[in-house]
């Protein structure tokens, strides 16, 4: 059964899209999750796990997007080896990493198509996490904030939507992200390489304790993806079950879009991505304010 958006002929999308009016996007980047993990990870467990959530309740997956952000700025590296690259020793980022401006941007004409396109809900899962779902949220209220649109969407890192009583709920290239890509891509995955090369950094991204152990399994994430494919399907359907249509609707057109993206970006733009500097002192990264307190 086709779930990709960019897969189907017209007749296709139309039928998938009347029959459960739900689009998913999948976000994350590549970034090295130890020597032993693919790069994409991040992008790769979001876009595996919405897939496999159209196939099992309906909806369509939106067109891949596996460029993101990364949470510390100097991280994609100025190119001068400075920064937080230098501090660990990396020569090489391999982050298909964007501006955030750049990003949310982007994130906000993604969510205006699914609401020019007819569906009724949208479901954005990221697979990078660590504060930028609190921005994905906040970007999912200030669209239907400002237009009225009746387009039910939920944002959400895929750590939060593993079932609590599981042992493993979010990592960096630890047992719980290793075993979600074993789970759903076997291939992508070499624990024979439990070190990374001075090139990348000794110590870059590596979250499992081979000696010590617990080692990721697939038996570990099949538990982890059952549960995530489980939650976000219920999600959907109570998208669905929350629709509420306005008659004679229309999506805002572009120029509309920019205006409201222009006005979220000068509301927040300063809580998005702190310094590495301001990490060092404390972690506020995603912390935005209410919206009283940013339109007063």
């Amino acid at each position: 059964m086709k779930v990709r958006w960019e897969e189907m002929l017209p007749h296709e999308f139309v039928e998938a899209r009347d029959r459960f009016p739900v689009c998913y996007m999948a976000y994350g980047l590549a970034e090295p999750h130890g020597g032993y993990n693919a790069v994409g990870l991040d992008w790769l467990k979001a876009q595996g796990l919405v897939e496999a959530v159209a196939k099992a309740a309906g909806g369509i997956v939106a067109p891949p997007f596996a460029w993101h952000i990364q949470d510390v700025p100097e991280f994609h590296d100025d190119g001068k080896g400075n920064g937080w690259l230098a501090d660990v020793g990396v020569r090489q980022s391999l982050c298909s990493s964007l501006p955030a401006d750049l990003f949310y941007r982007s994130v906000f004409y993604q969510i205006r198509a699914m609401d020019a396109r007819g569906f009724r809900g949208g479901v954005l899962v990221t697979g990078h996490y660590g504060g930028v779902e609190l921005v994905l949220r906040k970007i999912c209220e200030y669209y239907l904030r400002q237009t009225g649109s009746p387009l039910r969407l939920y944002a959400i890192a895929d750590c939060e939507c593993i079932d609590a009583n599981l042992p493993h709920r979010g990592d960096h290239a630890g047992v719980c992200e290793t075993s979600q890509l074993m789970a759903l891509h076997p291939e992508m995955v070499d624990l024979s390489r439990q070190t990374v090369s001075a090139e990348l950094g000794t110590g870059f991204a590596a979250g499992v304790n081979f000696t010590k152990g617990p080692i990721p399994s697939k038996e570990i994430g099949d538990k982890i993806v059952a549960s995530q494919i489980r939650n976000l399907a219920g999600a959907a359907q109570r998208l669905l079950a929350e629709y509420r249509p306005r008659t004679d609707w229309k999506a805002p057109d572009f120029n509309q879009t920019e205006a409201i993206w222009q006005n979220f970006d000068r509301l927040t733009r300063k809580y998005w991505t702190p310094t590495y500097a301001d990490l060092k002192r404390v972690w506020t990264y995603g912390q935005i304010p209410d919206w009283e307190t940013l339109e007063s």
